[in-house]
Protein backbone atom coordinates (compact mmCIF):
# COMPACT_ATOMS: atom_id res chain seq x y z
CA UNK A 1 0.00 0.00 0.00
CA UNK A 2 1.14 3.53 -1.07
CA UNK A 3 2.08 5.65 2.07
CA UNK A 4 0.35 9.40 2.78
CA UNK A 5 2.20 11.70 2.44
CA UNK A 6 1.70 15.96 2.28
CA UNK A 7 3.35 18.52 0.51
CA UNK A 8 4.89 22.09 2.07
CA UNK A 9 4.29 24.19 -0.78
CA UNK A 10 5.73 27.17 -1.35
CA UNK A 11 4.19 27.66 -4.60
CA UNK A 12 7.65 27.68 -6.53
CA UNK A 13 9.14 25.81 -9.39
CA UNK A 14 11.23 23.31 -6.50
CA UNK A 15 7.56 22.36 -4.92
CA UNK A 16 6.32 21.45 -8.35
CA UNK A 17 8.93 19.48 -8.79
CA UNK A 18 9.05 17.59 -5.70
CA UNK A 19 5.01 17.08 -5.98
CA UNK A 20 5.57 15.47 -9.53
CA UNK A 21 8.14 13.25 -7.98
CA UNK A 22 6.28 11.62 -5.65
CA UNK A 23 3.08 11.61 -7.46
CA UNK A 24 5.40 9.60 -9.84
CA UNK A 25 6.42 7.29 -7.39
CA UNK A 26 4.31 4.14 -6.49
CA UNK A 27 5.26 4.55 -2.98
CA UNK A 28 3.50 7.78 -1.99
CA UNK A 29 0.21 8.43 -2.07
CA UNK A 30 -0.16 12.55 -1.89
CA UNK A 31 -2.97 13.58 -0.01
CA UNK A 32 -2.78 17.47 -0.50
CA UNK A 33 -0.66 20.30 0.58
CA UNK A 34 0.20 23.16 3.03
CA UNK A 35 1.06 26.51 3.17
CA UNK A 36 2.40 28.58 6.02
CA UNK A 37 0.78 32.05 6.10
CA UNK A 38 1.34 35.29 7.67
CA UNK A 39 -1.78 36.39 10.01
CA UNK A 40 -1.06 39.94 9.07
CA UNK A 41 -0.18 40.06 5.38
CA UNK A 42 -2.51 37.20 4.19
CA UNK A 43 0.75 36.42 2.24
CA UNK A 44 3.62 33.54 2.71
CA UNK A 45 6.23 35.08 4.38
CA UNK A 46 9.19 36.24 2.02
CA UNK A 47 7.95 34.90 -1.61
CA UNK A 48 5.14 37.59 -0.76
CA UNK A 49 2.52 35.30 -2.55
CA UNK A 50 -0.74 35.92 -1.47
CA UNK A 51 -3.16 33.52 0.27
CA UNK A 52 -6.08 33.47 -2.50
CA UNK A 53 -3.35 32.95 -4.92
CA UNK A 54 -2.10 30.27 -3.75
CA UNK A 55 -5.48 28.56 -3.33
CA UNK A 56 -6.26 29.03 -6.76
CA UNK A 57 -2.93 27.78 -7.91
CA UNK A 58 -3.99 24.36 -5.51
CA UNK A 59 -8.05 24.29 -7.50
CA UNK A 60 -5.71 24.45 -10.93
CA UNK A 61 -3.52 21.27 -9.62
CA UNK A 62 -6.24 19.45 -8.42
CA UNK A 63 -4.86 19.73 -4.81
CA UNK A 64 -6.37 20.31 -1.71
CA UNK A 65 -4.58 22.85 0.18
CA UNK A 66 -4.17 23.35 4.03
CA UNK A 67 -3.80 27.16 4.97
CA UNK A 68 -1.75 26.84 8.37
CA UNK A 69 -1.60 30.88 10.04
CA UNK A 70 1.31 32.08 11.72
CA UNK A 71 2.01 35.66 13.44
CA UNK A 72 3.98 37.78 11.87
CA UNK A 73 7.87 37.30 12.86
CA UNK A 74 6.80 34.71 14.71
CA UNK A 75 9.43 33.31 17.35
CA UNK A 76 10.61 29.54 16.86
CA UNK A 77 8.73 28.61 19.73
CA UNK A 78 5.21 29.95 18.27
CA UNK A 79 5.78 28.23 15.20
CA UNK A 80 6.87 25.37 16.70
CA UNK A 81 3.50 25.21 18.91
CA UNK A 82 1.31 26.13 15.71
CA UNK A 83 3.51 23.03 13.86
CA UNK A 84 2.33 20.58 16.29
CA UNK A 85 -1.56 21.13 16.44
CA UNK A 86 -1.35 20.49 12.34
CA UNK A 87 1.10 17.80 12.78
CA UNK A 88 -1.10 16.40 14.75
CA UNK A 89 -4.11 16.82 12.39
CA UNK A 90 -2.07 15.17 9.78
CA UNK A 91 -1.61 12.15 12.13
CA UNK A 92 -5.32 11.90 12.61
CA UNK A 93 -5.57 11.27 8.77
CA UNK A 94 -2.80 8.65 8.93
CA UNK A 95 -0.22 10.81 7.15
CA UNK A 96 2.78 10.66 9.23
CA UNK A 97 5.53 12.13 6.12
CA UNK A 98 5.75 15.41 4.98
CA UNK A 99 7.45 16.31 1.34
CA UNK A 100 10.00 19.07 1.70
CA UNK A 101 11.92 20.70 -1.78
CA UNK A 102 14.91 21.34 -0.22
CA UNK A 103 18.01 20.64 -2.37
CA UNK A 104 21.49 21.15 -0.06
CA UNK A 105 21.21 22.97 3.09
CA UNK A 106 21.57 20.80 5.87
CA UNK A 107 20.98 23.39 8.43
CA UNK A 108 17.21 23.69 7.28
CA UNK A 109 17.04 19.82 6.56
CA UNK A 110 17.86 19.19 10.08
CA UNK A 111 15.78 21.98 11.54
CA UNK A 112 12.73 20.21 9.76
CA UNK A 113 13.94 16.57 10.68
CA UNK A 114 14.62 17.79 14.23
CA UNK A 115 10.62 19.36 14.77
CA UNK A 116 9.01 16.68 12.78
CA UNK A 117 10.52 14.07 15.29
CA UNK A 118 9.26 15.69 17.86
CA UNK A 119 6.05 15.19 16.20
CA UNK A 120 6.04 11.38 15.39
CA UNK A 121 6.48 12.32 11.59
CA UNK A 122 9.20 12.05 8.99
CA UNK A 123 10.15 13.99 6.33
CA UNK A 124 10.72 13.05 2.44
CA UNK A 125 13.46 14.74 0.13
CA UNK A 126 12.58 13.97 -3.66
CA UNK A 127 15.18 16.72 -4.97
CA UNK A 128 17.92 16.16 -2.44
CA UNK A 129 21.42 15.71 -3.41
CA UNK A 130 20.26 16.03 -7.38
CA UNK A 131 22.02 19.16 -7.59
CA UNK A 132 20.80 22.68 -8.64
CA UNK A 133 21.50 22.46 -12.11
CA UNK A 134 19.72 18.98 -12.64
CA UNK A 135 17.02 20.88 -10.83
CA UNK A 136 16.46 23.87 -12.97
CA UNK A 137 16.70 21.96 -16.02
CA UNK A 138 14.13 19.34 -14.78
CA UNK A 139 11.93 21.98 -13.88
CA UNK A 140 12.03 23.79 -16.87
CA UNK A 141 12.41 20.27 -19.33
CA UNK A 142 9.57 18.92 -18.07
CA UNK A 143 7.51 21.94 -18.87
CA UNK A 144 6.82 23.98 -15.76
CA UNK A 145 6.29 27.44 -16.32
CA UNK A 146 7.49 30.12 -13.55
CA UNK A 147 7.42 33.86 -12.33
CA UNK A 148 10.42 35.03 -10.35
CA UNK A 149 8.26 36.64 -7.55
CA UNK A 150 11.17 37.77 -5.22
CA UNK A 151 14.79 38.81 -5.71
CA UNK A 152 17.32 39.44 -2.80
CA UNK A 153 18.34 42.86 -3.33
CA UNK A 154 21.90 42.00 -2.50
CA UNK A 155 22.47 39.39 -5.05
CA UNK A 156 20.22 40.57 -7.50
CA UNK A 157 18.70 43.41 -9.44
CA UNK A 158 15.56 44.52 -7.80
CA UNK A 159 13.82 44.64 -11.20
CA UNK A 160 13.51 41.23 -11.77
CA UNK A 161 10.45 40.07 -10.25
CA UNK A 162 7.85 39.56 -12.94
CA UNK A 163 10.28 37.89 -15.18
CA UNK A 164 9.74 33.97 -16.75
CA UNK A 165 11.87 31.51 -14.72
CA UNK A 166 13.48 30.13 -18.39
CA UNK A 167 17.03 29.41 -19.67
CA UNK A 168 17.32 33.02 -20.90
CA UNK A 169 16.78 33.94 -16.98
CA UNK A 170 19.32 31.04 -16.06
CA UNK A 171 21.81 32.16 -18.25
CA UNK A 172 21.73 35.57 -17.37
CA UNK A 173 22.21 34.79 -13.49
CA UNK A 174 25.90 35.55 -11.82
CA UNK A 175 28.25 32.88 -11.38
CA UNK A 176 27.84 32.45 -7.48
CA UNK A 177 24.32 32.96 -7.64
CA UNK A 178 22.53 29.12 -7.43
CA UNK A 179 19.98 28.59 -9.96
CA UNK A 180 17.86 27.82 -7.99
CA UNK A 181 17.63 30.53 -5.38
CA UNK A 182 18.29 27.82 -2.89
CA UNK A 183 20.35 30.62 -0.62
CA UNK A 184 17.33 32.54 -0.65
CA UNK A 185 18.89 34.50 -4.08
CA UNK A 186 15.04 34.84 -5.90
CA UNK A 187 11.88 32.71 -5.34
CA UNK A 188 9.42 31.65 -7.80
CA UNK A 189 5.50 31.22 -8.21
CA UNK A 190 4.67 28.53 -10.51
CA UNK A 191 1.57 28.80 -13.19
CA UNK A 192 1.61 25.81 -15.45
CA UNK A 193 3.17 22.53 -16.13
CA UNK A 194 2.82 18.98 -16.14
CA UNK A 195 0.49 18.23 -12.98
CA UNK A 196 -1.80 21.48 -14.15
CA UNK A 197 -5.64 20.91 -15.39
CA UNK A 198 -5.66 24.45 -16.21
CA UNK A 199 -3.18 27.29 -16.23
CA UNK A 200 -2.68 30.09 -14.38
CA UNK A 201 -2.97 33.42 -16.37
CA UNK A 202 -1.27 35.79 -14.27
CA UNK A 203 -1.13 39.23 -14.42
CA UNK A 204 1.49 41.98 -12.84
CA UNK A 205 0.59 44.39 -9.62
CA UNK A 206 2.40 46.97 -7.97
CA UNK A 207 5.96 45.99 -6.89
CA UNK A 208 6.97 45.99 -3.51
CA UNK A 209 10.13 45.83 -0.81
CA UNK A 210 9.85 44.07 2.65
CA UNK A 211 12.72 43.55 5.20
CA UNK A 212 13.72 47.40 5.16
CA UNK A 213 14.72 47.16 1.41
CA UNK A 214 16.70 44.00 1.24
CA UNK A 215 13.76 42.04 -0.85
CA UNK A 216 12.04 43.11 -4.29
CA UNK A 217 8.35 41.70 -5.43
CA UNK A 218 6.18 42.27 -7.19
CA UNK A 219 2.12 41.38 -6.88
CA UNK A 220 0.59 38.48 -8.98
CA UNK A 221 -2.78 38.00 -9.54
CA UNK A 222 -4.79 35.61 -11.75
CA UNK A 223 -6.57 37.48 -15.00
Amino acid sequence: MPEKVIVSWSGGKDSALALQKVIDDENYEVAGLFSTISEQSLHLPVHEVSKNLLMKQAAALDQPLKIVMVPENASNQIYNNVMKEVFEGFRERKISKVVYADLFLEDIRSFRDELLKKNGMAGVYPLWGMGSQKVAAEVIGNGFQAVVTTVDTLKLDQRLPGVLYDREFLHSLPSDIDPCGENGEFHTFVCDGPLFHTPLRLQHGKRFESHDGRFSHVELDEK
